[in-house]
């Protein structure tokens, strides 16, 4: 018989949420791949601590589909090295966080805060 530890902490099933470093610290080597940017595990990988303990290690688990891009790139599942424009993302918090008088902002000359003025 023998015991499977799925590494799924501490947040499971998210991207880049340190499931590959844990399973590589409980193994006391670099067993698999890790990367700051996320996606870096692709495929479901399985390694033996003992002849009966293993562990197990997989992609985080991302549905696109029911998540707004901005908040994805905001939640770190979407790879920073393909965005395009920084400035819809920053709209998305901008427009759901009191930004100005968090970071100590003063207000633009016009009609209100955009994206750009915030990222500037």
């Amino acid at each position: 018989a023998w015991l499977t530890v799925g590494v799924s902490r501490p947040h499971p099933g998210l991207p880049n949420a340190g499931k590959s470093s844990v399973l590589n610290s409980l193994l006391g080597r670099g067993a698999v791949g890790v990367s700051r940017a996320p996606g870096r595990t692709r495929y479901f990988q399985t390694h033996f601590l003992t002849p009966t303990v293993r562990l197990c290690d997989c992609p985080g688990l991302v549905f696109p589909s029911r998540a707004p891009s901005q908040l994805q790139v905001l939640a770190g599942v979407y790879p920073i090295a393909q965005l395009q424009e920084p400035y819809s993302a920053v709209g998305f918090l901008g427009s759901r966080l009191a930004l100005p008088p968090l970071l100590q902002l003063r207000p633009p000359s016009g009609p209100g805060w955009t994206a750009w003025d915030l990222c500037e």
